[in-house]
């Protein structure tokens, strides 16, 4: 729920109004990572860094969650956010390689927005990290991994977004 609020709290700051795209980042901000489920659990357990087999075996989640996604008649474009939320900007991302504009905007948000959140959160391999040393690996991404608006808008409204989620 916090990815969700935080994506949701990012594109309207970044002024995405079309009630579709909202409703689809809404749900793929809780979805985007359903084709973990095909990943061992040792694998997204592991205490620490996955090797080259591993990783590979991890990076299929994004095409998979898709594939899932896909047999449900979502009213709004909810699976191409999943399939690519680990897209970088500058192409080096999966399963797709797409680069800059060409990744849906719905997924350059929950990108930047799922990384805020793993960094902050505790890890299998890690404790969780300051906010300000999110902030700064975030800084780093930028223009690489991350589309540079989004991160600066993030950046520029993060503390205004991180409110925890009400539980119902």
């Amino acid at each position: 729920r916090r990815v969700q609020l935080y994506a949701v709290g990012l594109a309207r700051h970044l002024g995405v109004t079309d009630p579709e795209l909202i409703q689809a980042i809404e749900a793929a901000a809780l979805l985007h990572d359903m084709g973990k489920l095909a990943v061992p659990e040792y694998i997204l357990n592991k205490p620490g860094p996955l090797t080259p087999a591993e990783f590979e075996r991890m990076k299929l989640h994004a095409s998979i969650g898709a594939d899932i996604l896909s047999s449900i008649n979502f009213p709004y474009p909810v699976v191409p956010i999943v399939r690519h939320h680990h897209e970088n900007w500058d192409g080096t991302g999966y399963p797709d390689g797409l680069r800059a504009t060409q990744i849906p905007m719905g997924a350059r948000i929950l990108s930047v927005v799922d990384c805020y959140d793993a960094l902050t959160s505790d890890r299998p391999y890690r404790p969780r990290l300051a906010p300000a040393e999110a902030t700064r690996i975030l800084t780093d991404r930028r223009g690489k991994m991350y589309d540079p608006l989004i991160v600066d808008t993030f950046l520029r409204v993060d503390e205004e977004l991180s409110v925890e989620p009400v539980v119902r």
